[in-house]
């Protein structure tokens, strides 16, 4: 996974530099797109991780549910 999302963020700088004229890209420097690359890359992470837990709670939540109607039938 990590790896693409790296290559997602270094696709976005990509076509950042392509509404960049080349002074721009000069000025900018490698060395400041890697660290907006490392965080584009960290925010997209985030995003995933956030979005992973909110679903995995979601599937708790029905297990749950279906543990209480498994027992009640049970009953």
């Amino acid at each position: 996974m990590q790896k693409r999302i790296e290559k997602e963020a270094a696709g976005v700088i990509e076509r950042f530099k392509l509404m960049l004229d080349e002074s721009q890209i000069v000025a900018v420097g490698d060395a400041h797109f890697d660290e907006l690359e490392t965080l584009i890359a960290a925010a997209i992470g985030a995003m995933i991780s956030e979005e992973a837990h909110k679903a995995a709670k979601m599937v708790e939540e029905v297990a749950h549910e279906l543990r209480k109607e498994v027992s009640l039938v049970g009953e």
